[in-house]
């Protein structure tokens, strides 16, 4: 299960699938993001977390440029509360590039980090590990 979303111009800014292998959801955002593709995509990731009911969330920022901090009141009060009751616990977030957006992923995991296990990383090596790790907790087995 995989959906690719698209600019009006035809860039991709966003591939986010089901990755049955890892058990979680793999979400890629790229370029720059405006609001409204940021709640388009949004709404076609928690279109895969109903359909799947996976808790885990691999979120990979690293190919993004700029800020998205405009997207945190909404994500906040609209996206998270979806995602919670579809089933979503683990939130592994790679941070973008550069200050802008670090300072989103921040000012986001200021706002929902009491409400779900969310983590800021600076590589996917880490966030995949500390993933691993919850799936091994939630499983019963020693880590």
């Amino acid at each position: 299960m995989r959906q690719e979303f698209k600019t009006s111009a035809g860039t991709t800014f966003l591939l986010t699938e089901f990755d049955r292998e890892n058990n979680w959801i793999y979400n890629n955002w790229q370029g720059q993001l405006t609001m409204e593709s940021i709640m388009e995509g949004s709404q076609g990731i928690l279109e895969i977390l109903q359909q799947t009911s996976c808790p885990y969330m691999l979120t990979d920022n690293r190919q993004l440029l700029g800020s998205w901090k405009q997207a945190n009141n909404w994500l906040e009060q609209v996206w998270v509360p979806q995602a919670l009751a579809a089933g979503m616990t683990y939130y592994a977030h790679i941070s973008a590039p550069g200050v802008f957006g670090l300072a989103s992923a921040e000012d986001m995991h200021l706002r929902v980090g009491s409400h779900t296990q969310m983590y800021l990383f600076e590589n996917a090596e880490e966030a995949t590990t500390w993933l691993r790790h919850m799936q091994q907790a939630e499983a019963g087995k020693p880590m």
